[in-house]
């Protein structure tokens, strides 16, 4: 592997870290009162998802043009929805005396972000990623499969909150969360320590013949 590609794959397997790192301390400041630090986390969380989906996309663009693509934009809405997300939080901290009820209302507006963005979200692209890995044969097969099973799991695990199946954030919807977060830590070591094996380019779509008069 050519250097360009190895440093963009230990600069996606670091940011990966980052946003595991950041969106559980920003859950603990939150539950701590600390708004101004969570906020601050979720803006690194915001970047870290950012930079994930652009250098991934650079590193798997010939190999998926199309499902690459997808991953970085929709990684890109994650991290608008996160950014989102921290806005009810900073009207919190500018309230000079937040009531039960304003403070109520704000929250749940950071938890619908959490559960779209970090949720719905991730679910869909996480599955993108996965089939991309898996058809691509850049990783090793176990860790393909364990994203898109992954993604699956957290994608139907975030409807049944949506609709009241699951309690929102219980420990059902943890469990479910697991094998994403094994996924993205696997896929972060991996990227930062071997990075992704060479694959041939996807072959491109040959003209159509058309008959010489």
């Amino acid at each position: 592997m050519s250097r360009t590609p190895r440093l963009y794959a230990r600069t996606a397997g670091i940011l990966y870290l980052v946003t595991h790192v950041t969106s559980v301390t920003a859950v603990a400041a939150y539950g701590a009162g600390a708004l101004a630090v969570g906020v601050a986390l979720e803006l690194a969380l915001a970047i870290g998802c950012l930079g994930t989906g652009i250098l991934v996309w650079l590193l798997l663009r010939h190999t998926g043009p199309a499902r690459s693509a997808a991953f970085g934009m929709l990684r890109a809405v994650e991290a608008a929805v996160i950014l989102a997300g921290t806005l009810p939080m900073v009207a919190l901290l500018l309230l000079s005396a937040p009531s039960a009820s304003a403070t109520e209302v704000l929250t749940s507006a950071h938890a619908a972000s959490f559960l779209v963005g970090q949720g719905l979200v991730i679910g869909v692209n996480t599955v993108i990623l996965g089939w991309l890995l898996f058809t691509s044969r850049a990783v090793p097969r176990a860790l393909a499969v364990l994203g898109v099973a992954g993604g699956a799991i957290v994608f139907t695990s975030d409807l049944g909150q949506l609709f009241g199946v699951i309690p929102l954030n219980g420990p059902v919807a943890a469990a479910c969360a697991a094998p994403i977060f094994a996924f993205e830590l696997w896929f972060a070591v991996l990227l930062i320590v071997k990075g992704l094996t060479p694959v041939p380019a996807a072959p491109s779509t040959p003209a159509l013949l058309t008959p010489r008069g």
